[in-house]
């Protein structure tokens, strides 16, 4: 693509340039924003200082350079960001429209590291502009990042310090390798970020590989901003500079090929299931010449759980055959106007929603359908989950939606935490988003996780590779975005996870991976050896998943103690089959999940003997009994119910299901998601995947 830089001359933004470049993209232009009249402006959004020695830039790497004085100021500085007249950030949106309409750039570089209030901000400019943002640095690990820059031939100075152990008297000046070894000592005894990202110190860069001519300057003057004793605030002022001749074998390259650290993490994550994924990559086992519809569950009307105390409520059951229009963005319409209905007879509204699980006839329907999926969210859309599914003749969408709203504060005054991580930019950290969707919304403690699949971060691109190598960086994946919602959360942490393959002999591939998956680092004692049990992974397979993925994983995690949950699983026979149940209670007893699985006693048995109703009342019994245990408070929101399409008797059960449960918990019955699939785990022919919240 064809990108425009923004520049500040720190090393970020220029480390970022040479990590577009190296991603095969192409810079042609640059772009910046000064301060009017001022050295440093108080700004949320830009480094100003050392702006006298950036039009050098510009003849630095023989590209046009354009700039805005800023006009604005940091009005919106919400943790989100709407279109703010007089804020700082439209001086960059007039920027980069003035960029685009004179080069065509597609793309803009922005070298962010950690900061969610920078990367919002450039990431709404460039939606508005049709731009896409490279952010090739975002939540990189930062003693690495620095080593890396270094070793780049990145020749970076200190112009500014603002941090305890750092005198502008005598780190000014100085070049990032000579300060790298000191900046580590901070960051190990006082937490200093060792890149400067919490603006303890800012840096200039004089030199790099995309550099023609290198920088030098002539004559500067250190100014006291704040002469504090602990941590004095300081900064270079430059007075004289000029561009000069390299080396011509100085000029030759951004980074070495092959260096891009999200393939290098995922090459060194897959490595060693190489051999096993191209062993078990054989033919598909289910083709789109069949017929994979599933004959039940097509006339059922909209069911919804009961509002927990803390603000929960789940809608199933929407779909859009009520369209006289059978086309796919007409019944999407009609969803959604079904949907709202359901709301408004509740007291909801879109904004509420938290999370949508989202099931299409045909993926080649996404496309028309996220056009009009869209128009209902706003900046941060809900999480979601999207696979393909054997659904009913004509049905070409089934949605549910977890939604969530409470108004009054919290036992200690305070009120929910609602945040949503919606990443738009390319980068080496996880995939951007891919449609009208959050990557992760969290409620308080709770995170709900969008679906993920094993694209390559860096270039959107699905990983060519088998199922076993796709589970590992899909997990890891989850994991990151885990991460990044809530600081050192972890896939231990993790109450319910649903995974979707395409060939049920991925089913034990993807399970076998996710036991194995890394473990959070335990701390133990001669009297505690137990290890953490992660909880159970629900697996479906289904005749497609987005972009061709072989696998895909959803999760809603729970930032408590995992060591300290309460699970039991209980096995209870029936006639020709069994029923095994395995729930899982947060430490704080705020939510729970709630796993429930008919099978038959062996591959070749029927199980049809014990009859619809017997199965039903099963079902419905140890569904109850589970509750039970469970004690009083927890809710059931959402039973999500696998259920083989071709199977007479699993098909019936679940026609039935949603009238017995009310029947025997009243108001307590969950909303009753019906999702039918090709294949399950083992012998079953049903699997019930319920979460529960006070």
């Amino acid at each position: 693509m064809k990108v425009v830089a923004l520049i500040s001359g720190g090393k970020d933004s220029c480390y970022n340039m040479m990590q577009c470049v190296a991603a095969g993209h192409r810079i042609v232009a640059l772009a910046n924003l000064r301060p009017a009249n001022t050295d440093e402006l108080d700004s949320y959004m830009y480094q100003t200082v050392g702006h006298q020695a950036i039009e050098l830039y510009s003849e630095a790497m023989e590209l046009p350079l354009y700039r805005r004085t800023i006009q604005g100021s940091s009005l919106d500085t919400g943790r989100d960001y709407t279109q703010t007249e007089g804020d700082e950030v439209e001086d960059l949106y007039q920027l980069l429209h003035l960029v685009k309409e004179k080069e065509a750039v597609e793309a803009v570089s922005v070298g962010a590291i950690l900061s969610d209030y920078q990367r919002v901000r450039v990431e709404n400019v460039c939606s508005r502009l049709g731009l896409q943002p490279l952010a090739y640095l975002w939540r990189r690990d930062q003693e690495s990042l620095l080593s890396e820059m270094i070793s780049s031939d990145l020749r970076a100075v200190l112009i500014k310090v603002a941090a305890f152990g750092l005198d502008p008297e005598k780190h000014l000046g100085k070049s990032l390798a000579d300060m790298e070894p000191y900046l580590k000592q901070l960051s190990q005894k006082y937490g200093v970020h060792i890149c400067g990202e919490g603006g303890e110190y800012e840096t200039f860069t004089l030199d790099c590989p995309l550099f023609k001519k290198k920088i030098v300057i002539d004559a500067m003057e250190t100014v006291i901003h704040s002469a504090d004793a602990f941590a004095p605030v300081g900064y270079l002022r430059f007075t004289e500079m000029h561009a000069e001749n390299k080396d011509g074998d100085a000029v030759a390259r951004a980074l070495p090929h092959g260096s891009c650290p999200c393939q290098n993490a995922i090459d060194k994550m897959t490595e060693e299931v190489e051999y096993a994924d191209k062993a078990g990559d054989n033919q598909q086992e289910f083709t789109s010449n069949c017929d994979l519809s599933c004959q039940w569950g097509r006339d059922l009307p909209p069911s919804c759980s009961p509002r927990s105390s803390s603000g929960y409520q789940w809608i199933s059951g929407i779909n859009g055959l009520q369209s006289t229009d059978p086309g796919v963005q007409a019944q999407t319409t009609a969803a959604f106007t079904l949907l709202q209905a359901e709301m408004d007879s509740r007291g909801w509204q879109m904004r509420h929603i938290v999370l949508v699980h989202l099931y299409v006839r045909s993926m080649e329907d996404v496309a028309p359908l996220n056009a009009a999926y869209k128009k209902h969210f706003g900046i941060n859309p809900p999480a979601r989950v999207c696979v393909e599914a054997p659904l009913p003749p004509g049905q070409l969408l089934q949605m549910d939606c977890l939604l969530h709203h409470r108004a009054q504060p919290l036992e200690d005054g305070s009120f929910h935490q609602r945040e949503a991580l919606y990443v738009q930019s390319m980068s080496h950290w996880a995939p951007a988003n891919i449609g009208p969707y959050s990557q992760a919304l969290r409620v308080d403690e709770s995170v709900f996780c969008a679906g993920q699949i094993a694209l390559v971060p860096c270039t959107m691109q699905l990983l060519k590779a088998g199922t076993r190598s796709q589970a590992r960086v899909t997990f890891s994946h989850v994991e990151k975005v885990l991460e990044a919602t809530i600081s050192s959360l972890t896939l231990d942490h993790v109450l319910q996870a649903h995974c979707y393959v395409t060939r049920s002999q991925d089913i034990a591939v993807v399970r076998a991976v996710w036991e194995s998956m890394p473990r959070a680092a335990q701390e133990k004692d001669s009297f505690c050896e137990a290890e953490i049990r992660r909880c159970p992974l629900s697996v479906a397979v289904v005749p497609a998943l987005p972009r061709g993925a072989a696998v895909e994983l959803h999760v809603t995690a729970v930032a408590d103690d995992p060591e300290e949950r309460v699970s039991c699983r209980t096995t209870t026979n029936v006639a020709g089959g069994s029923i095994e149940c395995h729930s899982v209670v947060s430490r704080d007893n705020q939510s729970a999940s709630l796993s429930l699985s008919l099978a038959r006693a062996t591959p070749s048995s029927g199980l049809e003997v014990c009859g619809v109703d017997g199965g039903l009342e099963a079902i419905s019994a140890t569904f109850q009994k589970a509750m039970e245990k469970l004690g009083s408070g927890l809710l059931p929101q959402c039973a999500r119910l696998f259920y083989k399409h071709d199977h007479s008797l699993a098909g019936q059960i679940a026609a039935g299901l949603g009238e017995c449960l009310r029947t025997s918990l009243g108001q307590s019955s969950p909303s009753l998601a019906l999702v039918p699939v090709l294949g399950l785990p083992d012998s079953q022919i049903l699997h019930l995947s319920c979460w529960l919240s006070v």
